[in-house]
């Protein structure tokens, strides 16, 4: 599949698309860490994964070749891997909290959803660009 990419198709644009939604995602990610002062090294995967991630997702765009595809497949898995063990241990914050796992906790704590939306931005590339 990666082999004729010689114009805009579809998997093109959507895969522009996702690099933009990591960068915003990115962005968001390093704020909330930074205002939670890096307080645990597994908050610096994100920081240091998603701009990889969009570089390789770019790559993938500008040099659509095997090599590129499977740089980018590495990613994706790494990406998944990450956002389902930040997703984890998310969970795990909030269970942590006074009260436990109740719906104020979940409004006040770290947010349970957006990690595994990083991992599903991983899923959804891997399809995009393996089917």
């Amino acid at each position: 599949m990666l082999e004729n990419w010689d114009s805009w198709t579809l998997g093109k644009v959507l895969t522009l698309l996702l690099t933009l939604g990591i960068l915003m995602s990115w962005l968001q990610i390093t704020v909330w860490h930074h205002r939670g002062k890096f307080h645990k090294w597994q908050m610096w995967i994100p920081v240091f994964a998603l701009p990889f991630f969009a570089l390789t997702s770019f790559l993938v765009v500008v040099f659509p070749y095997s090599w590129a595809g499977w740089l980018q497949t590495i990613m994706c898995s790494l990406v998944i891997v990450a956002g389902l063990y930040g997703g984890i241990l998310h969970i795990g914050a909030i269970a942590g909290r006074t009260g436990g796992f109740r719906y104020e906790n979940l409004q006040v704590g770290p947010p349970f959803v957006l990690p595994f939306t990083v991992a599903a931005f991983g899923v959804i590339q891997l399809f995009n660009l393996w089917y």
